[in-house]
């Protein structure tokens, strides 16, 4: 009996141990999205004209190293369009046009991710991350709504619809992690994706066109987690 109580509590020891040792964990993030390259560009026809935007996503890891381990992300991404200058850019582009009112929709991204995850010890309770992801992106381009003042003809009211889009994507991270407790902390990463996708629109007379836009942002996310 006694033999029997000393090897449950060596096993009990053992993987509290091992538990401390491999940090699964799962939690959630947010904060501020930033587009990059052609996704932020203010010039026509490439670019995207979109502003600082919100990125939230859900993550969870199982690590079966103390310092490798796979896990996944689901996450939301919004980026609102700078109507003002992607309006002076339509005004500069037609020579018929004297003046056009916009209103839009932001782009909208959904993503799902699978891949691996790093953590490093650095000092007491503070660790540094990194991830390589691979998974899904569907992005909406926006809903939007011309009011426009052309010469001769006057006031024209025109809406381009949304559009949406599927395509692999990736994803690349690195952050900080900082433990409160033994399970509980906050974390602070900054995420990269780059992603090319193409939105079909149907014109008038019936035909389909295709616009071909880079979607690409950097996300900065403040995020608690749980230890598992």
């Amino acid at each position: 009996m006694k033999r029997s109580f000393i090897t449950a509590c060596l096993i009990s020891i053992t993987l509290a141990l091992s538990a401390q040792q491999k940090p699964s964990f799962i939690g959630l993030q947010a904060g501020p999205s930033f587009p990059v390259g052609k996704f932020q560009e203010k010039k026509l026809p490439d670019g995207s004209f979109t502003l600082i935007g919100f990125s939230t996503s859900l993550e969870g890891a199982w690590f079966f190293t103390s310092w490798m381990g796979v896990g996944g992300s689901a996450g939301m991404h919004f980026h609102p369009v700078d109507v003002r200058t992607l309006g002076y850019e339509k005004v500069v582009a037609d020579p018929f046009m004297n003046d056009v009112y916009i209103r839009s929709d932001p782009y909208r991204s959904y993503t799902v991710y699978a891949g691996l995850f790093f953590q490093f010890p650095l000092v007491q309770r503070l660790s540094l991350t990194a991830k390589a992801l691979r998974g899904i992106m569907f992005t909406q381009s926006p809903y939007q709504l011309y009011k426009a003042d052309y010469e001769m003809i006057g006031e024209k009211w025109f809406e381009i619809t949304s559009a949406g889009d599927f395509e692999g994507s990736f994803l690349a991270g690195a952050g900080l992690k900082y433990e409160l407790k033994n399970c509980i902390g906050f974390s602070l990463n900054t995420e990269f994706t780059y992603n090319e996708m193409n939105f079909d629109f149907e014109l008038s007379d019936g035909s389909v066109r295709t616009d071909k836009k880079v979607v690409a942002f950097v996300n900065v996310l403040l995020g608690i987690f749980i230890k598992i």
